[in-house]
């Protein structure tokens, strides 16, 4: 795992580096995103418009726990090749959890494995006597609910804002940004209907974060939105609000921004049948 510092700068530099140091008049504060080393996909264009989806019931029976997103990234992209950081990012589980499952997936003859580059690569494996079927039973599953899905980043560095960006959009997910809440109460009013999870800053010139979840929950109940700050929790408004802590690693950010997003969906569905 390694740590980089982040200075303001382009957003090609803002790959290679993660942190942030920022000055206000109130308080300095550094915050910072640990990238594991080949954390980001070798060309994100391939991905075939592969955004992670909500999935539907039936596939948390089948493939209970974190074997239902994993299935659904790996037979989602049957023929791509995955490594183990694309893969965790993409299936929101930890990577020491998820090497497990691959582990029992290809001693059981659902996956292959290929080394090249100093990783190890994982992909369904063709000649597995269940491959079609599964491919189909996920295809057929996820049809239905496959669209990308949006995340406003709402955050005054534009460094740390780069970079989250880079991370999500290497996941399948469409990403807009704010510098300020202001801002971001602007693209709400013009694209908040699209807009599905919002992930932001607590302290920030101006309104905060926590005022700003307010209003855009006042605005749309169902959206969710996530805190993320180098300061404890205890600021926020809720107890039980999504609460990403600084530093944070591309691992936490997955697994966080599935959950919420998840947690929208099956709210979503018991809004529908209720």
């Amino acid at each position: 795992m390694v740590a980089f510092h982040v200075p303001e700068r382009s957003a090609a530099e803002a790959v290679k580096t993660s942190t942030t140091r920022r000055k206000t008049k109130e308080h300095e504060q550094t915050s910072f995103i640990v990238v594991p080393p080949n954390t980001f996909p070798r060309d994100p264009r391939s991905r075939q418009g592969g955004a992670r989806v909500s999935e539907p019931k039936p596939l948390d029976i089948l493939f209970p726990g974190p074997r239902r997103s994993i299935f659904t990234a790996l037979y989602g992209e049957p023929s791509r090749w995955w490594s183990l950081p694309d893969l965790s990012g993409r299936a929101g589980v930890n990577p020491s959890t998820l090497r497990h499952h691959l582990s029992q997936m290809r001693d059981g003859g659902l996956l292959r494995e290929k080394a090249d580059g100093g990783r190890v690569w994982f992909q369904p494996d063709p000649a597995c006597p269940v491959y079609e079927e599964m491919r189909a039973i996920v295809t057929k599953l996820t049809s239905q609910t496959r669209s990308a899905e949006t995340i406003l980043i709402v955050e005054d560095q534009e460094a740390t804002a780069q970079i989250t960006r880079i991370l999500l959009e290497s996941w399948g997910y469409t990403v807009m940004e704010a510098r300020s809440a202001e801002e971001a109460l602007n693209i709400f009013t013009r694209d908040g209907a699209g807009i599905q999870l919002v992930l932001t800053d607590v302290i920030m010139p101006g309104m905060t974060g926590p005022q700003l979840g307010e209003e855009l929950l006042r605005r749309r109940p169902d959206v969710r939105v996530v805190y993320m700050s180098g300061y404890p929790s205890d600021q926020l408004p809720q107890h039980d609000a999504a609460f990403l802590p600084k530093p944070f690693n591309p691992s936490s950010l997955s697994r966080m921004i599935r959950k919420e997003l998840d947690r929208r969906a099956t709210n979503g569905r018991h809004m529908k049948t209720s």
